[in-house]
């Protein structure tokens, strides 16, 4: 029976069996069993095809028996045997394996096989080839799934796998701990070829009770606080929760995901997690996508979270035609360590940095009121935020404007300009570059747009630790994310909102005014799009059609002209080739660090359309 009885029996997992005796494992048999399992099925064996399949599968089922009792070094040793002992396949090894042809027409069989043409007239080979292409560890993961509790081991086992990588690979030769780093991926692509994936709501009733003990026990982002907390998350007014599920565990979610339809972007997480008040909307504008969980470690990097999102835009927008905006309320998990990283990490070299933070309104507030000069202004507001006391002192109203101005400020900065170096096997297809937060980098991969900035929005203690209570709206406009996505993969560009200019670009600017101005109309979505520029890089090629007007926020570009000369932040430049439609007239570069909006030509070239004042 639900309640909250149930509630509590359930909110935390059992607890795993302890082994009651250590389980040998012996790293050289292992090896030599996974061969023996995975050998070509299309040998002939003397015992019989039934009593093959069942040895194989039967040895399966006892690597996944014995690996829950394993240690952490039986499991990095049996791990290592995949990645390292098993993982290479040499092809003069599968040269030698086929004695029975002659070595010229060899090399036809194995390129016709590989390459997947001219199929060659002994099928035997054929097939032999085909089998001894395919990494043995990607084999033996295959054998391993198809026994029962197969999938849910090789997700644990990718867990486990990253797991290991994190706490050994300081300590391990750099070949094991690439070894180890492709059989991730080879793990990886073996998850997102697999089907059997399916999405469904997540209903409150009986029938669904392990999936959703599942739901209250992985909840990553909002942890429920009790029954009725969970109780309105599911079957609440206008509240909704889904999940991607696969066949071989139909009641353990893989991601879910928790959704309100309302008649406004929200801009407090308290207003949705407290107890509803009033009648349900009947005509919902808006659709917040508030928590999207993982439930596996294992499923890191196969974008099942992104699948679930848009079949939950596609079921939200026909069960409620008239919701016309799609957006997250999303925290911001690394904001606040970054803030505290920039004040203390080289502050001589960092001290000038720390200026830009503020306006001249911030510090004449700061030195009118609270009696702080410019040089201590980052430690002194740092301080006072970690302390939370603030509200307690005289001029608390005025702290906490000050602090919104320069948190927000700071805060979006952070989520559009600050890169990373993606992981191997991320970005493949850019400059491997992506943004640091990585609820920022999950939502801008989508395709979203940063559509507004949320001060006090999550006043919890998680809320406070992540980023002093700011929350983001990413809006999902339908009919750009594909570019928006593509380009964020691409030229790790991002996409934000026009309301959000005025703290990126303080001044006017007839361009951003009338973008401004379309976006209040409610015209089309025009993008504008921020970039990170390091020192040296090429932003305008001369001779080349003109891509863009750019918009220095922050850093000095260098223009090769003759003579030379530079401009800083404030600047702009490219409005007068896209103007003329003429080839860029000088090549522009990055003399510093720099930040940069931009507005695409053909963008422009709509605006141009829409007024006579540009």
């Amino acid at each position: 029976m639900f309640g909250p009885a149930w509630f509590e029996a359930h909110r935390k997992p059992a607890p795993a069996p302890v082994a009651k005796t250590k389980v040998p494992f012996d790293r050289q048999s292992f090896v030599a069993d996974v061969k023996a399992a995975v050998e070509d099925t299309d040998q002939h064996h003397d015992a019989g095809f039934v009593w093959e399949y069942k040895r194989r599968r039967d040895f399966a089922a006892s690597v996944i028996a014995s690996y829950s009792a394993f240690t952490d070094e039986q499991k990095l040793d049996m791990l290592l045997a995949l990645a390292v002992d098993l993982g290479s396949q040499d092809m003069s090894l599968l040269v030698r394996s086929l004695p029975s042809l002659l070595r010229a027409h060899l090399v036809f069989q194995v390129l016709a096989a590989a390459l997947g043409f001219n199929p060659p007239t002994d099928l035997d080979t054929y097939k032999h080839v085909k089998h001894g292409l395919v990494p043995v560890p990607e084999h033996f993961c295959i054998l391993l799934g198809s026994v029962p509790n197969g999938y849910a081991f090789l997700l644990q086992l990718r867990s486990d796998l990253s797991l290991g990588l994190k706490k050994y690979h300081r300590i391990l030769p750099t070949h094991e701990v690439n070894a180890l780093m492709y059989l991730d991926l080879l793990l990886r692509d073996l998850f997102a070829t697999q089907s059997g994936v399916h999405f469904r709501s997540i209903d409150l009733v009986l029938e669904n009770a392990e999936t959703i003990a599942v739901v209250l026990q992985k909840e990553r982002v909002h942890r429920m606080r009790n029954w009725d907390d969970l109780e309105q998350r599911l079957s609440g007014p206008n509240r909704r929760c889904y999940g991607m599920f696969h066949s071989n565990l139909p009641h353990q979610p893989l991601v879910f995901l928790e959704t309100i339809v309302t008649t406004e972007l929200s801009s407090n997480i308290d207003s949705i997690l407290s107890p509803a008040t009033g009648p349900p909307v009947t005509t919902p504008t808006h659709a917040i996508f508030y928590s999207i969980s993982n439930t596996h470690l294992g499923l890191r990097g196969l974008n099942l979270a992104s699948h679930l999102l848009f079949l939950t835009i596609t079921r939200v927008a026909r069960t409620y035609p008239s919701v016309h905006t799609f957006a997250t309320l999303s925290p911001v998990p690394s904001f606040r360590s970054w803030f505290s990283h920039q004040v203390t990490a080289n502050p001589i070299k960092k001290q000038s940095h720390q200026l830009l933070w503020f306006t001249p309104e911030n510090f004449q507030v700061l030195q009118e009121v609270f009696g702080v000069n410019a040089l201590s202004a980052s430690k002194w507001l740092r301080k006072q935020l970690d302390a939370n006391e603030w509200h307690k002192k005289p001029h608390a109203a005025i702290f906490k404007e000050l602090a919104k101005d320069v948190l927000t400020r700071l805060c979006l900065n952070y989520i559009l300009f600050e890169r990373e170096a993606c992981p191997v096997g991320e970005g493949d297809d850019g400059p491997n570059l992506r943004i640091v937060d990585p609820v920022a980098n999950f939502h801008l991969q989508n395709g979203a747009q940063v559509e507004r900035l949320n001060f006090d929005a999550d006043l919890s203690s998680a809320g406070f630790d992540n980023a002093y209570g700011l929350m983001i709206n990413y809006k999902y406009s339908i009919k750009s994310v594909d570019v928006t996505s593509m380009s964020y993969k691409r030229n790790s560009t991002v996409a934000l909102s026009p309301p959000l200019l005025p703290i990126l670009w303080p001044s006017r600017h007839p361009i951003f005014d009338e973008i401004q101005a379309l976006a209040a109309a409610g015209g089309p979505n025009i993008l504008i799009l921020a970039k990170q520029y390091t020192k040296g890089q090429v932003i305008m090629t001369r001779g080349q059609a003109p891509h863009a007007v750019y918009f220095l926020c922050k850093g000095k570009v260098h223009v090769e002209t003759a003579p030379p000369c530079t401009l800083d932040l404030g600047s702009v430049f490219g409005e007068a080739e896209i103007r003329t439609g003429e080839p860029v007239r000088y090549t522009i570069r990055a003399l510093t660090l720099c930040h940069v909006l931009f507005v695409r030509a053909t963008d422009m070239q709509h605006v141009r359309k829409t007024t006579s004042r540009l």
